[in-house]
């Protein structure tokens, strides 16, 4: 399902145009998103490869799909889906230093970037490869792997020509609720950023609350009945907070360094538009103090430190 600003796209004139799909990176998210496409049925192939070739084939054997051992196996795709940690990785991915393709891909192939890129990157990554013909679009995801297992992500959507968004779609469709078009190139990502160092903002506050009130005598497990019966409540409370803090789980599946690199990523976006934002520079600070501290664990595990600071 397609909504937000922009026509509905996705009709089956289009899916016809797109018979072979590739997906690179198959982690955390990669893995159950890649898995939905071939679930559809849309696609005559379906390639997949990761830097893990292991990885790769296990998950091709188990969904379906042919493992793309070399990155020019995919070169036949008309359209590229890649879910990376890093903007930087995107790119080290589909261009080589000197600017020029990875990938020998036709003209027309359209790269679908839906990893939490830096907006920035994206659009400078995106004139590299419209030299060559070739099309990025990027569609960064929030819903968690929870959704991605569902096919139920949101999906914030950049692009700059029409016909490549109208070829994505179709794929994107297969692991989504709903499409949002942002406008051009880079605005998916910047809108990914912004949500998350909301969502940041929230996980920051909410524990620190739960501390403040266990200090005082409060029970946490009360404390977020509370929080999500009154004007408290959020996807953090909701989601978040009763297994992985109150139950001690720790293992949303977001770790702390992607939450802290996309905070950092909302942090640069409002200083490019001269923008003062004190309480995202102080949500960049709590995280990076816990980074600094706790290196590459689940973003949850921030309480912890914070609470014994």
């Amino acid at each position: 399902m397609s909504g937000g600003a922009g026509p509905v796209l996705g009709d089956d004139a289009v899916t016809t145009r797109v018979r072979t799909v590739g997906f690179i990176g198959l982690g955390t998210m990669g893995d159950p998103m890649v898995t939905n496409i071939a679930a559809s049925g849309a696609f005559a192939r379906v390639l997949v490869h990761d830097v893990d070739v292991d990885r790769a084939a296990a998950l091709a054997a188990r969904i379906g799909a042919e493992p793309a051992a070399d990155l020019t196996d995919l070169a036949d795709c008309e359209v590229i889906v890649l879910m990376l940690p890093t903007s930087a990785i995107v790119r080290s991915v589909l261009v080589d230093e000197d600017g020029a393709p990875r990938i020998p891909s036709a003209p027309g192939t359209v790269y679908v970037d839906m990893s939490s890129s830096d907006p920035t990157e994206t659009v400078e990554t995106g004139r590299l490869l419209a030299a060559s013909g070739v099309h990025l679009v990027d569609a960064p995801v929030s819903g968690a792997r929870e959704r991605a297992i569902a096919g139920t992500l949101a999906i914030m959507m950049g692009a700059d020509d029409e016909d490549a968004a109208e070829r994505a779609v179709p794929v994107i469709d297969t692991m989504s609720a709903r499409i949002f078009r942002t406008g051009g190139l880079g605005t998916g990502h910047a809108m990914k950023a912004l949500n998350n160092f909301v969502a940041a903002a929230a996980y920051t506050a909410s524990t620190e609350a739960l501390t403040a009130g266990a200090r005082f005598g409060l029970d946490p497990a009360v404390m977020v009945e509370i929080f999500n019966a009154s004007t408290g409540q959020s996807f953090v409370t909701t989601h978040v907070l009763p297994d992985h803090i109150v139950g001690g789980r720790f293992a949303s599946g977001f770790a702390l360094p992607l939450m802290t690199k996309d905070v950092r990523i909302a942090q640069k976006v409002q200083r490019a538009m001269a923008h003062d934002a004190p309480v995202c520079d102080a949500v960049a600070g709590a995280l990076g103090d816990a980074l600094d501290a706790l290196g590459d664990v689940d973003h949850t595990r921030a309480y912890e430190f914070w609470n014994e600071r």
